[in-house]
């Protein structure tokens, strides 16, 4: 079975057994603690594991909506890199790193976490919505959506992303008018993860 997969059904599990897709609600029954707290402009958010204790650490410099992705992925370090932060410990460097094997992975997990199969399908099979549309309407960014579409293609989906994950996306100046966006479209999807 390859890592992708993997990935899936580790958050098929998860969202099955909790019911919620919703990463703060998981980290609560995970028994995590989370903090959002000011963190400079370098860091956005991290994992750690101290004293038998699990931890994320979140910005509160950035939007609800990017909170929200920032939990998601550093559950997915929770889920899948448990071993390696008892050991070292996580300090993020670039969310959308591609370069870094447990970036990636962790990314993998945001996005199975948070965009439902179902919904995404149908949105798809809508002509009127493109690929930014769709990531828009959904409250996440292009990035995030091209991480899920490798999922379905390892689902057996025909899917093409029209965009490729930049992973320097996070640090680009085009990073505020995503979260005036998101921020604009939050109020019809708050009650929805």
């Amino acid at each position: 079975m390859g890592k992708i997969r993997y990935i899936a059904d580790e958050v098929k599990k998860l969202t099955g057994k909790y019911q919620t897709r919703d990463p703060r609600k998981l980290c609560d029954a995970l028994g995590i603690r989370m903090c959002i707290r000011d963190l400079g402009t370098d860091i956005k958010a991290y994992y750690y594991y101290q004293s038998r204790i699990r931890n994320i650490v979140v910005s509160n410099r950035v939007s609800e909506a990017l909170q929200r992705i920032m939990i998601a992925h550093e559950l997915g370090h929770d889920r899948l890199h448990k071993q390696i932060a008892m050991l070292k410990g996580f300090q993020e460097i670039e969310l959308f790193d591609l370069t870094i094997p447990t970036e990636f992975e962790a990314n993998i997990f945001a996005a199975e976490l948070l965009i439902d199969d179902e919904e995404l399908i149908e949105m798809l099979n809508d002509d009127d919505k493109s690929f930014f549309g769709v990531a828009r309407e959904l409250c996440v960014p292009a990035d995030l959506l091209d991480f899920k579409f490798r999922v379905l293609k390892h689902k057996g989906y025909r899917v093409e992303a029209a965009y490729m994950a930049n992973k320097d996306f996070l640090y680009e100046s085009n990073n505020y008018q995503f979260q005036a966006d998101i921020l604009a479209l939050m109020p019809r999807r708050s009650n929805q993860i």
